[in-house]
């Protein structure tokens, strides 16, 4: 079975095949791996990929497969996708949006704080899992839309980052 998904703005070919020892070939791009795949009875998966054990959680959302591993979610869209608008970006601000239903485990800023891109902002619990909510650009949090319990949806928005309007200091 092979699909090709947008991911990070880059088409990536995958191409999954059962082998007859009960393993998947994975070809990514055209790299070979090799996995023992055993499903969870919490709904993950345990891949076994040299030697290597990894738990992976994986949702479909639509036309897009979200997959949580090690507290990252990866989005995976259908290229027909592309002319879509950016999730989390729209003129003006910067938005981080749940990429996943789930519950507002942690809030690591506030209002007002300096963050760079790719910091993390707030803790998601997600498919039993801990997702790190980030920073989708350099800048100030102008509003946090959630606190500590709060339930969101997919697409939420959880924050506003605005750009850092500069100081004296920076000079």
């Amino acid at each position: 079975m092979q699909k090709t998904y947008l991911y990070n703005g880059r088409a990536v070919t995958v191409d999954l095949a059962p082998l007859p020892d009960g393993r998947w070939r994975a070809t990514i791009d055209g790299r070979e791996h090799i996995a023992a795949v055993q499903p969870r009875p919490d709904g993950g998966v345990t891949l076994t990929l040299e030697g290597e054990r990894r738990t992976v959680y994986v949702e479909r959302a639509g036309v897009e497969r979200l997959a949580a591993l090690d507290g990252i979610v990866y989005t995976l869209s259908p290229p027909e996708a592309r002319g879509g608008r950016r999730r989390g970006v729209r003129p003006g601000a910067n938005e981080l949006t749940a990429q996943m239903p789930g519950q507002i485990r942690e809030v690591l800023v506030s209002e007002g704080q300096v963050v760079a891109r790719g910091q993390t902002i707030l803790l998601l619990e997600a498919m039993k899992m801990e997702i790190r909510a980030a920073a989708p650009a350099d800048g100030v949090v102008a509003r946090l839309l959630v606190k500590v319990g709060d339930i969101v949806e997919r697409g939420q928005r959880l924050a506003e980052i605005r750009p850092n309007e500069g100081t004296e200091d920076d000079a």
